[in-house]
């Protein structure tokens, strides 16, 4: 009798362990993106180089959830961003610099998470753009943030249910300076609209940093395209507004996107001492030649000003085969032609502007850039 309690006692504890576990999740998940990349001119030279992240971000990340009943549950994600050629932690160093953040999701409520995270644009708008074929397909310098380039730190966002299509985000990025509850602030918000294949999502972005340092969301210039590009740290504000639509018809997947990118200085920079604007329009169509073939065109036109003028012409394509669900070939080529001014990296003086194959490389030495990747991607 003994030996029977006891064996219904470890299979009733079995069972109760396999119902816990039913109950949590822990994922691990990432992307490995490499390629051989050739650049007609790099600050006044040719370059051919390894290069990461020509069609995904490489990262490596764990994601949750465990059940707390009645439709509600806890979640986190923590994401690390990489090199994927030296093996350097990205993203200024931070562990985990692409997502950090825990809270609370529910299928009639909603989420709400707090931490390091996206911006709304980012996670509704982005998605129906081209960058979704590559980092080519994006803006030059990145600068409206459609190629992820920045993440807001200290940040408490809600993400609504789907509502038969509309879905809509709300973000607020604590600055956490005392005495000034606005100081280093960022704030956001993006709707979206899905019916069928067709896709539709507009965001604004407002970050401030009016006292030095990095405020609560990352700077965004990668090169010379967008003011302040070197060391000097940003004190001013940065407004994004972006909107795109999206058609899916059978094989093909036709986008467009318009943003308005405004870079405000609470300094005197030199030349840059006022205002300046970036108004980008883009569009691309996809082809899903066969199953495994995508082939996709894009086109985006850039023109900034205020201090600085300068035109921006730039078109990329890509031919994607995959070898698997996980794994895939890329050949990517992306041109960029530049005309009028720019400013230096310390934002003192104005410059010929510099082609730039989005925010890929450094700024060409001429009005040309010409960009060459072959590539492969695994995802786990």
């Amino acid at each position: 009798m003994t030996v029977y309690r006891l064996s219904l006692s470890l299979v009733i504890l079995m069972l109760e362990g396999s119902n816990a576990w039913a109950q949590s999740s822990v994922t691990l998940y990432g992307t490995l993106d490499d390629a051989v990349a050739y650049y007609n001119n790099v600050g006044g030279h040719s370059l051919i180089q390894m290069q990461g992240g020509g069609q995904e971000d490489n990262k490596w990340g764990l994601k949750g959830a465990e059940d707390l009943g009645g439709g509600m549950k806890a979640v986190f994600a923590l994401e690390n961003g990489f090199v994927i050629n030296n093996g350097t932690l990205d993203q200024d160093g931070r562990e985990f610099g692409r997502q950090a953040y825990v809270g609370l999701s529910s299928e009639a409520f909603g989420t709400l998470t707090l931490g390091r995270q996206n911006d709304p644009t980012v996670d509704l708008v982005q998605p129906i753009t081209a960058d979704g074929y590559g980092a080519a397909f994006s803006t030059p310098g990145d600068a409206d943030n459609n190629d992820n380039s920045l993440w807001v730190n200290n940040a408490v966002k809600y993400l609504s249910p789907s509502y038969a299509g509309f879905q809509y985000e709300l973000l607020y990025g604590f600055g956490g300076v005392p005495g000034s509850t606005t100081s280093g602030q960022t704030y956001s918000a993006a709707v979206s609209f899905t019916n069928g294949g067709f896709s539709a999502a507009g965001g604004y972005f407002f970050a401030k940093n009016d006292r030095g340092g990095a405020g609560s969301s990352d700077p965004t210039a990668d090169n010379s395209v967008t003011p302040l590009s070197g060391a000097t740290a940003f004190v001013g504000s940065r407004q994004i507004v972006q909107a795109g639509v999206q058609y899916v018809l059978g094989d093909f997947t036709a986008n467009a996107r318009y943003s308005n990118a405004q870079f405000k200085p609470y300094l005197n920079f030199g030349a840059f001492n006022r205002t300046e604007t970036f108004n980008i329009g883009a569009t691309s169509l996809g082809w899903q030649a066969t199953p495994a073939l995508l082939l996709a065109v894009g086109y985006t036109y850039m023109r900034s000003s205020g201090n600085a003028s300068a035109t921006y012409n730039s078109g990329a394509a890509t031919a994607q085969y995959g070898l698997s669900k996980r794994t895939n070939f890329y050949a990517t080529v992306g041109y960029t032609h530049a005309s009028g001014t720019s400013f230096s990296t310390d934002g003192s003086t104005l410059v010929p502007a510099g082609g730039a194959v989005s925010d890929l490389a450094p700024t060409s030495g001429t009005p040309t850039q010409v960009a060459v990747m072959l590539g492969i991607v695994h995802k786990f």
